[in-house]
């Protein structure tokens, strides 16, 4: 079973400015909404301390998490401590209950459902997790949307910079044999991805520092035209830099943590 990339999702304990970092990139956002989910101690679904908002696409999206009641239970707590980034790299599925027997042997947890009150209607899905200790990257997702229609509304997906898809999750190792094949065990599609070591990482993208590793350091967004999105960035007072093999990047100080690297759109 192979599962392409769904999402990535940012960590940034201030919502509001991680917002305005990703609209002056050109993007539009879906409004704000309140996490929920399992709380110690508890029974039932109940609020946590995060809300999110979201960077849709006509394939996958970015989701940027941020804390909204510090007081509550906030289950993001040990990544927002370690950096601002990507801690979150999703995988899609069709069926999780068909998914979850080729997932139990690596150590994913039994799928759990999850709901979100949106101003379209409940949004709903199930997800898959990653054992921390198995996946010291980040948070591996494994998700079946419920209500697609919900998330993924038509008034959220032409963005001002023309981005049209998410196209890959970059990971940095110390060890990228060893994390490229257990994403293939996995059973993320190839194209989903790409593992780097950190010097990999600093070749690639001057002047960019790389995130403790191992981690999840940033992603390929594609677009219309990746040069007017440039242009656009630029002119929002951006600095675009140029990777080793000559695309456009945004440094990870202007993308809340993470590298994006902006290609021309075309079939995945």
């Amino acid at each position: 079973m192979t599962f392409p990339l769904d999402h990535t999702g940012h960590m940034r304990a201030d919502l509001d400015a991680g917002a305005a970092a990703w609209q002056r990139l050109g993007f539009l956002l879906s409004p704000e909404t309140p996490q929920q989910g399992a709380v110690p101690g508890e029974s039932g679904m109940q609020p946590w301390a995060t809300a999110n908002r979201c960077a849709l696409f006509h394939e996958g999206y970015l989701e940027l998490i941020g804390i909204r009641a510090p007081g509550r239970f906030n289950p993001w707590a040990h990544f927002m401590t370690q950096h601002e980034g990507i801690h979150i790299a999703a995988f899609r599925c069709g069926s999780a209950d068909e998914a979850w027997p080729g997932l139990a042997a690596q150590g994913f947890a039994a799928p759990v459902q999850r709901a979100r009150a949106t101003p379209a209607g409940e949004m709903r899905f199930r997800n898959i997790f990653s054992e921390d200790a198995s996946w010291p990257e980040g948070r591996i997702i494994v998700i079946e949307h419920q209500t697609p229609e919900v998330l993924w509304r038509p008034e959220f997906l032409d963005h001002p910079n023309g981005a049209r898809a998410l196209r890959q999750c970059l990971f940095v190792a110390r060890r990228p044999e060893e994390l490229a094949a257990r994403l293939a065990t996995l059973g993320a599609a190839p194209a989903s991805h790409a593992v780097l070591s950190g010097e990999d990482f600093t070749t690639l993208f001057p002047g960019e520092a790389v995130p403790p590793l191992p981690c999840m350091a940033g992603h390929v967004v594609a677009f219309t035209d990746p040069d007017r999105a440039a242009r656009l960035m630029a002119s929002n007072g951006v600095p675009v830099g140029r990777d080793s093999l000559g695309r456009a990047f945004i440094g990870r100080p202007h993308n809340n943590g993470a590298v994006m690297v902006l290609i021309e759109n075309s079939p995945a």
